[in-house]
């Protein structure tokens, strides 16, 4: 079997959990947050998407584009993207490097479980594999590097014509590479609106907004 085909498999094989198991259960919206760092805030909104493995567990994506009052503007992804991204990119030099990419850019940012019936309640998430931007006025102090957030959410689904929830979150942010205290942990807060895939009983009490 050639490289490229046990690539393509391996890739196959990466998305057949999300393709089979979550297709009735992907959520995925709007995130804002704020990011207290180093006495500084720094703002941002995006896109989180949470890809289902089974019934409680998750695959979490994030991307976000910010700004500060130190910096000009931040910017927030999986590291497997910028590395998939970069060996696509690659692929007219070195054929066959794209099924590489595409299995790069399916590697989550880290992973999730729901706790309480039917995992809809509280969402606690390790994600390991982030990479942030930080650019400076003067591009003097630009930082690139990896980052980890351990993150809570409370997962609410709204009674609505669609499928939505609004889910409000605290997360503990560390920097690797560091050698201050300061320099290493941050707190985020924010807030997302999305949708779910399932649809609620119009008829549901107030309970089951958390514990359907």
């Amino acid at each position: 079997m050639s490289l490229f085909k046990f690539l393509f498999l391996l890739g196959i094989l990466a998305f057949k959990p999300i393709i089979i198991d979550g297709q009735k259960d992907l959520y995925g919206g709007i995130t804002v947050e704020q990011l207290t760092y180093k006495k500084s805030s720094i703002y941002s909104a995006g896109a989180d998407i949470f890809a289902p493995i089974g019934e409680r567990f998750t695959l979490n994506y994030s991307f976000k584009l910010g700004f500060s009052k130190d910096y000009n503007i931040t910017f927030h992804s999986p590291v497997s993207t910028l590395l998939g991204a970069y060996l696509l990119a690659l692929n007219s030099d070195f054929p066959g490097i794209a099924a590489l990419g595409l299995v790069c850019l399916a590697i989550p940012e880290g992973f999730g479980v729901y706790l309480g019936p039917d995992g809809q309640a509280l969402h606690l998430s390790m994600n390991p594999l982030g990479m942030d931007y930080f650019g400076s006025p003067d591009q003097t102090l630009d930082y690139v590097g990896m980052s980890c957030s351990a993150v809570a959410r409370i997962h609410y689904k709204l009674k609505s014509h669609f499928p939505s929830y609004i889910t409000p979150m605290i997360a503990l942010y560390y920097r690797y590479g560091q050698t201050n205290c300061s320099d290493q942990y941050g707190i985020r807060f924010g807030v997302s609106f999305g949708l779910a895939s399932k649809k609620l009983n119009r008829n549901s009490r107030i309970q089951e907004l958390i514990y359907e």
